[in-house]
């Protein structure tokens, strides 16, 4: 009698897509780029389940952008805006609440700060992507530009509120 094993996810992924939002000017705030994927329309409603953050030693660069990733320097310094359903669901959320990755090295001794379970959120529906934001502590600096990567996961609902499972 042949025996399997058979692993079950306990929380199976569902739809994500990498945000690439690219730091390449001076100041304080750097808007979130808007996405269409993840934008509600009518007939459709986007509900946000996750945001993970990708750091420099899951993904060494942006895919399309061509920027590298934000160095940890940069990260400690920023935090993560987020509007939904027409108010502030999320201010100022340390961008490195949203690491759920160990990427300790050992050799020389860094590790990015990270949690062992990733930020969930609570259905947060219509996120505005054109308000929200990054902002930084002390400013960025325009050399060297450089990309922060977000993997969000999110649920598509019809008008009847029942999920969209593949394209619409």
């Amino acid at each position: 009698m042949d025996s399997e094993i058979i692993l079950v996810q306990e929380e199976p992924r569902g739809p994500s897509i990498l945000v690439e939002i690219p730091v390449t000017g001076t100041g304080q705030k750097v808007k979130l780029p808007d996405v269409q994927q993840l934008r509600s329309q009518e007939g459709q409603t986007i509900i946000i389940k996750a945001i993970r953050l990708i750091t420099p030693k899951v993904l060494l660069g942006a895919i399309t952008l061509s920027l590298p990733n934000a160095p940890l320097g940069q990260l400690i310094n920023m935090s993560l805006t987020i509007y939904s359903e027409g108010w502030l669901k999320g201010q100022d959320i340390p961008i490195l609440v949203l690491n759920d990755m160990n990427d300790s090295d050992a050799a020389v001794g860094s590790t990015i700060p990270f949690r062992n379970k990733s930020t969930k959120f609570n259905n947060w529906r219509n996120v505005d992507w054109a308000q929200s934001y990054l902002l930084f502590a002390n400013g960025f600096l325009p050399t060297p530009s450089y990309a922060v990567l977000l993997d969000v996961e999110y649920v598509k609902l019809d008008a009847n509120n029942r999920p969209i499972i593949g394209p619409s």
